[in-house]
């Protein structure tokens, strides 16, 4: 599907505050670039007034490709990594500027050091002058995706496996802080009596998690993050989505396999609310089980 992508902006002598960018030789502020949700006159005020004592700091060029969403794993790989290759196909910069707590997310900066990108963190104390940033936008809007950029993040961060791919993985929950399985211990038992390695990607690095998806052949998760690493699957490898079956309308996980062109699977499971992001769920291991021998080589 196409959607109609905003403009990008090169613009030159602009401000950085807070989590916004201002012009102010065109006394404009660019919050469709910089916001999802789009913010009102008195919040933008509020951030000038904000600002006003704040030092400054001056760089001379950068990318700006995140949002309010950001600090998020699957945001950052399908949002803002596509706007990443807008930004660079410009040729005016190749740095991207981030907020400081951004430090402190292991897939952000280890996916910047696997690209090569130098990041430029600004602090919550200081605004940034920036003599040439290169403002993307978002290139489509949540839960859909940008065929090409979406594929080209796979093209940039996937690793060609030494072998046709062998593994078949589910990746748990256990350790996640929400959306976990009631009868997790049950599920596992389940998936290692059909061959599944249960993998925890929280003790995996990003390089780890690259290097697993590229030698994996079916995944299985619940519904979270984890999914996101579907980029990194070679072409042909199956996904299996445990969905909420009080909840229709989750459809990113799906749209994602389409736009890598991966078969998807599903099965649904009871959760505790329709409620997705927040709920847990107790599994349908007799609907798991015939999805797996569906899948059976």
């Amino acid at each position: 599907m196409k959607f109609h992508i905003r403009p990008i902006h090169h613009l030159e002598n602009v401000a950085v505050l807070q989590d916004t960018v201002f012009s102010p030789s065109h006394f404009s502020f660019y919050a469709t670039h910089t916001h999802v949700n789009s913010l009102g006159k008195l919040p933008l005020g509020k951030r000038i007034v904000y600002c006003a004592l704040k030092k400054w700091r001056t760089i001379q060029h950068g990318i700006w490709i995140k949002d309010e969403w950001s600090a998020n794993y699957f945001h950052w790989m399908t949002d803002c990594l596509p706007r990443l290759w807008l930004g660079l196909n410009t040729g005016i910069s190749n740095r991207v500027i981030l907020h400081d707590s951004y430090q402190r997310l292991p897939y952000v900066t280890q996916s910047l050091e696997l690209l090569g990108i130098q990041p430029v963190y600004y602090k919550s104390h200081e605004n940034l002058w920036v003599k040439n940033l290169v403002l993307t936008p978002r290139t489509s809007t949540f839960p859909n995706f940008h065929e090409e950029l979406t594929r080209k993040t796979r093209e940039k961060l996937s690793v060609s496996p030494e072998k046709e791919p062998f593994r078949k993985v589910y990746i748990s929950r256990k350790f996640a802080p929400k959306r976990k399985t009631h009868n997790e211990i049950d599920v596992e038992l389940l998936m290692i009596r059909h061959g599944f390695e249960v993998v925890y990607t929280e003790k995996l690095s990003l390089k780890e998690q690259i290097k697993l998806m590229s030698e994996t052949k079916i995944l299985v998760s619940l519904h979270g993050a984890a999914l996101t690493n579907m980029l990194f699957l070679p072409k042909g490898s199956k996904i299996i989505e445990l969905r909420n079956q009080g909840d229709a309308e989750t459809q990113c996980y799906y749209n994602l396999a389409n736009a890598l062109k991966l078969p998807y699977y599903y099965t649904l499971n009871q959760g505790d609310s329709k409620d997705t992001i927040m709920c847990d769920f107790t599994v349908d291991l007799k609907a798991l089980e015939e999805t797996l021998l569906q899948l059976k080589d």
